[in-house]
């Protein structure tokens, strides 16, 4: 049996718990999962959400944690010398490895910085590592490379 075009109040309502989206954002998901599956049953919505939210909670987890690690002084950023100081040693861990290398620690550190401060304040805020960290997937299996994890004690 196929869907209803809008979801009771009762789901709404769980989903709006189970997750970090308004009721509105989820009534708009639904209509969108509607369009594209008008066959769909709403468990397939239920359980489509849940998924989308426990791997963007998965990455957020993991973000936090790399963002704790790289905050060396704990001071709720992430500056220029913390990212250099993690690079260097990274780099040291990677060419004992035998790992060949085509950029240095200053330029990864720029690139970093390009891609994550996005106030250009020269500090990485937390908000910024973790959305920059949900937003460039890329940057989190980066973060999770053997020299990284090894470099940080992972």
């Amino acid at each position: 049996m196929a869907a209803p075009l809008e979801l009771d109040a009762q789901s709404v309502a769980f989903l709006v718990e189970a997750s970090r989206l308004s009721g509105q954002e989820i009534r708009q998901l639904y209509a969108e999962f509607k369009a594209a599956q008008p066959t769909g049953r709403t468990s397939d919505f239920l359980n489509m959400v849940a998924q989308r939210h426990s791997s963007l909670e998965t990455v957020r987890k993991k973000a936090q944690q790399f963002f704790e690690l790289f905050d060396s002084n704990k001071d709720r950023s992430i500056s220029r010398e913390e990212v250099l100081a993690i690079m260097h040693a990274v780099f040291q861990t990677a060419r004992d490895r035998g790992v060949q290398l085509t950029k240095t620690p200053d330029e990864v550190c720029e690139e970093f910085f390009r891609r994550l401060d996005t106030d250009k304040n020269c500090e990485i805020s937390h908000e910024e590592f973790v959305d920059g960290c949900l937003l460039q997937p890329d940057l989190l299996r980066i973060l999770q490379t053997p020299e990284v994890m090894n470099t940080l004690g992972r």
